[in-house]
Order: structure tokens, then sequence, then C-alpha cells
């Protein structure tokens, strides 16, 4: 199947794929799915900045070329043994290379007997209906996922947020990146919220809000300081914005 990819759409699927592979914030989904040339370029500078791992990229777009044996290899588990375990890692797959109608359908064949309720399935529906761009079914998901306590913090809910600025209700959206602004935790939520305020046009708050964040990471100390290094590049990327 690879052969039939563009340059860009493989491109998109190695960021993808290694974002996946790495656990990265997911921010990083977000920019390589809507800003594929541009937020590709940059997911590699930024992962991949050194002469020494120009090694990991090669081996890293073997892993893509391989990323379809992997997903087959999950497909012929699912056909082997046809429960939520495999149904789920199976979408996970699906969502890395884009194949986000295919990881809904299976996601909400999860969503039965004793599971229709659950929230971390529910939570991706939600995000994945994001990354399709389907911002109406995003507010829907978000709205029945509003009364649970794993979602009123999550990262996704920042997803569920822009959906409800993409359909024009935007201060719900600004409403629920409040709810979200609590100082020295949530930075990737508070990172949304900030552009946010760039989107809606208010650079004093934009700014105001960037400085704040800026002298709560000050604060940190050791593993927790690094931890949170990149959430200090993009918050002085962010603070250059003109």
């Amino acid at each position: 199947m690879i052969g039939f990819y563009t340059p860009l759409l493989a491109l998109q699927a190695f960021c993808l794929y290694h974002a996946y592979r790495n656990q990265v914030e997911q921010r990083w989904y977000w920019f390589i799915v809507f800003f594929p040339g541009i937020g590709c370029a940059i997911y590699l500078y930024h992962n991949f900045y050194s002469r020494r791992s120009i090694e990991t990229i090669a081996e890293g777009m073997k892993g893509v070329v391989n990323s379809n044996y992997k997903i087959e290899q999950l497909e012929k588990a699912l056909r082997f043994s046809d429960n939520i375990t495999n149904k789920t890692n199976l979408a996970d797959a699906y969502v890395t290379c884009g194949r986000y109608d295919e990881a809904l359908t299976l996601y909400k064949e999860c969503l039965t007997g004793f599971m229709a309720d659950d929230p971390v399935i529910r939570i991706k529906v939600l995000f994945t209906s994001f990354l399709k761009k389907d911002f109406e079914a995003t507010v829907a998901y978000g709205e029945e996922l509003e009364s649970e306590k794993r979602f009123q913090q999550s990262e996704e809910r920042a997803a569920y947020a822009w959906a409800l600025h993409h359909t024009g209700k935007t201060e719900r959206a600004e409403k629920v990146f409040q709810q979200m602004d609590s100082t020295f935790t949530n930075y990737r939520q508070r990172i949304e919220y900030c552009k946010f305020l760039m989107a809606t046009n208010r650079p004093g708050e934009l700014q105001r809000k960037l400085q704040e964040m800026s002298e709560e990471l000050e604060h940190l100390k050791g593993p927790e300081r690094k931890f949170y290094r990149h959430v200090a590049r993009e918050i002085r990327e962010l603070q250059t914005v003109k």
C-alpha cells in the first residue's frame, strides 16, 4: 500500500507513526494532521535535530513501510479473536495512519454491553472525530462526556473546545478552556488556550497568559523542568508571534 502514497502522505504517516510510538504530546498530532507540510517539517526538526538522529529517521521510515504489516497482523488478530482489546488496538493503529473512518467504526463497535458507557473509548471516538474534522460530532461526544471526571482535565477536552469554536460556539469554547486553566498543571490544554486567544485576536490576554505560564515553568526543578522543556519552547515561540 505504501507504494501508492504521495511523498507528503508518506512523510505525514511517518510523523504520526513516530508520534504514536513515542507517546508525544497530542498537539503534534493536530499539527501534523492540519498542517502536513509545515507541521511535518517542524516535527522532524524538533525531534531529529542532531546528525546522529539521521539514522533514527531512516529506521523510522522503515517503520512506516512496515506499518502496513503491523496493521495486517492486528487485523489477523481481530479475525482470530473478535474482542474489545483487539478492536481498540487495531483502531489505534488506524488512527496513526489517518484511517479515521475505519477507526471510528471499530471504536463504536466496542461501545456495547457493559462497555457501552466506557469513557476511555468514548474519548477516543471524540478525538478521532476531531482529527477527521467532524466538529459537529466532536461537540456531540464532548457534551456527553462533560460529566466524566476522566474527561474534565484531559488533553482531548481541548479538542472539544476547539470543535465548539469551529461550530460557532466560541463563548462556550472559552469557558471550557478556562475550566482547564489551572496553575502548574494542564500545560498542553493551556497552550491550546493560548492559541485560542491568538485565533480570536486577543494579543494582550495572550501575552499575559504566556508570561504567567513561563513564570510557572521557571519555578520547576530537575526532571520536572526537563519534562516540560517542549512546553517552554512552544511558549517562547508563541511569544514571538506578531
